[in-house]
């Protein structure tokens, strides 16, 4: 037995391109880092729904089984997992969902909820025994152009893990069909959102930047590839603003930029 809990949270995950239900790749990479620290000690959560079909996939990772908070959906769910999770020294959790509003903020919020500090994009980590039972997280943090950042922190924690934290799990479909889910509490009722009234609309489209096609022969093309030319274009300083719009919608008609 060790000294201190791990919990790994769950989401449903979808696949980008067909929407098939399908295990988060970053909540799988923070369920292989708790198995590599406590082994089958290793506590699954997942806040939605019990019938969930994506939680299949988690049974077959080694997930054997998963403690579900039934939650509807328009539940809050930090709150109910702040609730249920305030005796676990370590949680663990991907990076940001694959579906729904999918911002990364939940390992923020939960974490501002529990009083504890979080790590974030984190590709490795162990425990260490600081002495007079206090324990202290050692992890790798992955920094932008390929940097790496060793930090430590003290339990009670809670560790946002990095899509590309090594994950050594396999997938075995005996599995999948011998995994079980249990009810760890149901707040659907009692639990409902307070937060803003979201209002989801279309992004608009950018509008398309007009651009002269290039009508230089291939002769001309390799000369301006090996000789430096001045680039310009037509200055109308002389006659009505009448002649000087006509230069320039002589200009766009050459240049198939408009239609009349």
């Amino acid at each position: 037995m060790n000294g201190f809990s791990v919990a790994v949270l769950i989401s449903a995950g979808r696949h980008p391109v067909s929407g098939a239900p399908r295990a988060c790749r970053g909540d799988v990479a923070a369920m292989a880092m708790g198995k590599s620290l406590v082994g089958d000690e290793l506590r699954v959560i997942h806040a939605g729904k019990r019938d969930e079909p994506s939680l299949q996939d988690y049974m077959a990772y080694g997930a054997g089984t998963i403690d579900v908070i039934e939650l509807a959906a328009e539940s809050d769910v930090c709150s109910a997992l702040a609730s249920s999770l305030g005796e676990v020294d370590l949680i663990l959790t991907g990076g940001r969902a694959e579906q729904g509003l999918g911002s990364g903020l939940l390992p923020y919020l939960l974490a501002d909820a529990l009083r504890r500090p979080v790590l974030a994009n984190v590709i490795d980590a162990k425990i260490e025994d600081g002495g007079a039972g206090a324990f202290e997280a050692r992890v790798r943090q992955f920094l932008p152009k390929g940097q790496r950042r060793r930090i430590a922190g003290p339990l009670p924690l809670v560790i946002a893990v990095h899509p590309i934290a090594a994950s050594q799990l396999k997938y075995a479909y005996a599995r999948r069909v011998s995994g079980r889910t249990e009810i760890l509490s149901d707040l659907s009722a009692s639990n409902r959102a307070v937060g803003p009234n979201w209002t989801v609309e279309m992004v608009p489209r950018r509008p398309v930047r007009l651009r002269a096609q290039d009508k230089k022969s291939a002769h001309a093309r390799l000369l301006s590839a090996i000789v430096s030319e001045t680039k310009g274009g037509v200055v109308a300083f002389e006659g009505t603003v009448v002649d000087k719009a006509q230069v320039v919608l002589n200009y766009l008609r050459e240049h198939r930029l408009v239609e009349f």
